[in-house]
């Protein structure tokens, strides 16, 4: 990886968190120990953790402060939302996903954090690749 920034997906910050096997070694690796970049996490990904906590699509989990702490203690930035982060959103495609646009907006919204900050993104969803926005940085795990 080159030096620069990244912005981890909801499911690779809750993989980072809580079951690492699911993430490329040497991305995992990368994480703890910042070898080549700065790594953020969006508080879009926070709401969406509670979301999924509560659809019970995440399980074993810990409640948002612990989770919030441990993201801390590993030095990953929060990202919050900015005006020019809208601005993105708001011109961002909408890819077709079988037959159906694609709206999930914690998505979207990450998506638009990683392009207008300039941050690769980092997701191991399948929808991400279908999104040919100028700036748009992906790695997939």
């Amino acid at each position: 990886m080159s030096k620069k920034g990244y912005l981890l997906g909801t499911h690779i910050l809750v993989w980072y968190l809580q079951d690492k096997t699911k993430l490329r070694e040497d991305l995992a690796e990368d994480i703890d120990y910042f070898q080549y970049a700065f790594f953020y996490a969006s508080v879009v990904s926070l709401h969406e953790i509670i979301f999924l906590i509560q659809e019970r699509k995440i399980k074993n989990h810990k409640d948002i402060s612990a989770i919030i702490n441990a993201v801390q203690e590993k030095q990953i930035q929060f990202l919050d939302i900015k005006p020019k982060h809208i601005e993105v959103l708001e011109k961002l495609s909408t890819p077709l996903v079988g037959g159906k646009e694609h709206k999930d907006q914690f998505d979207r919204t990450i998506i638009s954090q990683g392009i207008a900050e300039g941050l690769t993104v980092i997701s191991a969803d399948s929808k991400f690749p279908l999104y040919k926005d100028k700036g748009f940085k992906l790695l997939e795990n």
